[in-house]
């Protein structure tokens, strides 16, 4: 397949450029949030607010947190057949592929999931923690193998 594909690094950075202002937010809010159940005593609202928000901070902080990690490091290389794929729409506008291989879940574009099957052995090259894809290239074909057959 040709490397057409955007950088799996500018979408990391992106990735901690988007969630970074939201956590911020968050972890504002649930201070207020501490502050005010301290100040005014707990109530089922403030306990409610507090644990919601506690969530939503989590999940922003491990996305964060993910995305710094892999900034840091250096993409890895994955070799092994697909075991599912699956494409999706999130938030009902916009079509994502996916594809299962090494108990990795990878995102494809949507020219790259076209050429992979179910079966095929794949080599991707993809961020560690993220698993933002650099590039995939199929090395077998499912069902066909590179092995001279003997009769």
């Amino acid at each position: 397949m040709p490397p057409t594909r955007r950088s799996a690094r500018a979408g990391v950075l992106r990735s901690a450029l988007l969630f970074a202002p939201f956590l911020a937010v968050t972890l504002v809010a649930l201070a207020f949030i501490i502050r005010e159940t301290s100040a005014e005593g707990a109530s089922s609202g403030r306990i409610a607010g507090m644990v919601l928000v506690t969530m939503v901070a989590f999940l922003l902080a491990y996305q964060v947190v993910q995305s710094i990690r892999d900034l840091l490091s250096q993409p890895v290389e994955t070799t092994g057949p697909v075991d599912r794929r699956w494409s999706r729409s999130d938030f009902f506008l916009f079509r994502n592929s996916y594809i299962f291989v090494e108990k990795n879940v990878f995102r494809l574009e949507p020219e790259e999931f076209i050429e992979v099957d179910l079966g095929d052995t794949v080599r991707i090259v993809h961020y560690p923690h993220t698993s933002a894809v650099e590039s995939i290239e199929v090395v077998e074909r499912a069902g066909q193998s590179k092995e001279p057959k003997h009769g």
